[in-house]
């Protein structure tokens, strides 16, 4: 166990010393104190088994502990001493991390290691995020995961790219287009202008308001029986129950679809964006720049989208009410 005193504790990221129980992960070989492990109850290197990588000691490199951020040299933004990349527009900030000679490099995401990269300086992303899923683990610029990098990949993505990297490069091998996001789940076409992805949002979100009819006429209903002092029973119509029941039916097979494949939807975009970027011979921070400005996300659609729909329902449960008669 001598090589891994001084290596970070995957759970806890305290360095190990001379006397500590280590565990090792059986499939990624990811180290933990003995009560870290416990405590987890599984390895959590979710990053590692995914890509069939394998954990590799990091190497142990001086930093300045007094530095207190790190300036970006393109934007201006002020991030995390330890991040390695700028969270605002993506640009690197390796030149910005004083104590640093150079940026360590290990096991890449295509399965090799930094031995496989003797003489060829890398520059790496750090998560500046305590997730535990990706555990700041470095990851390669350069490591390719299908036309692209995963380098290219995180500045398209930019907020939460330890989200979305391991599911892009599960895509990219061909393997299951199914994952899980809750967020499609529960605000389906939010998230899709959230992700600029306009147009799946604004199917999604025309399809909510035609499913939500229903529901508003029965709602309409409702009121003009507590108006007139009668109780309300409900809509005496097989086929209005019929037709509200669909719609129910449409509206959470949607909602579930986003969450089962809005992950792969947005893998797809950010390839065909990313792609046709480099198309125009875009190189260096242009390249950088127009990456990270075609991904990222978008309130201001979001913004849009709330205020949409809206005006589009109160226009509808107007005239309903006029149609009812309630005015």
């Amino acid at each position: 166990m001598s090589k891994y005193i001084g290596q970070p504790c995957t759970s806890c990221r305290n360095v190990f010393k001379e006397g500590d129980e280590i565990v090792v992960c059986p499939e990624c070989g990811s180290p933990y104190h003995k009560n870290c492990y416990q405590l987890e109850g599984r390895c959590i290197n979710t990053l590692l088994h995914e890509s069939g990588s394998e954990w590799h000691p990091e190497p142990v490199v001086g930093i300045n502990s007094s530095a207190t951020e790190a300036v970006c040299p393109n934007c201006g933004a002020h991030n995390d001493p330890e991040s390695f990349f700028c969270t605002s527009c993506g640009a690197s900030l390796k030149s910005e991390r004083p104590g640093y000679d150079s940026i360590p490099t290990y096991t890449d995401m295509a399965g090799g290691s930094a031995n496989n990269n003797a003489g060829r300086q890398q520059q790496t992303y750090h998560n500046p995020y305590d997730q535990p899923f990706v555990n700041y683990q470095t990851v390669p610029e350069d490591a390719p995961v299908d036309s692209n990098t995963a380098g290219e990949y995180m500045r398209y993505v930019g907020v939460k790219f330890y989200y979305y990297l391991p599911k892009f490069m599960k895509f990219a091998k061909g393997e299951s287009k199914a994952s899980l996001n809750f967020a499609a789940l529960f605000f389906t076409p939010f998230w899709f202008f959230y992700r600029k992805m306009p147009l799946y949002g604004i199917v999604t979100l025309v399809l909510r308001i035609i499913v939500s009819i229903p529901s508003v006429v029965e709602y309409m209903f409702a009121f003009m029986s507590v108006s007139e002092g009668v109780a309300y029973t409900g809509i005496d119509s097989p086929v209005f129950t019929a037709v509200s029941g669909i719609c129910m039916i449409v509206s959470w097979v949607v909602s579930i679809l986003a969450c089962a494949f809005g992950n792969y939807l947005y893998y797809k975009k950010a390839k065909k964006d990313i792609d046709d970027i480099k198309i125009n011979d875009t190189t260096g921070l242009d390249l950088q720049n127009k990456i990270a400005s075609a991904g990222g996300v978008s309130m201001a659609y979001v913004v849009i989208a709330f205020v949409a729909l809206s005006v589009v329902s109160s226009i509808i449960s107007t005239i309903l009410m006029f149609t009812m008669n309630i005015y």
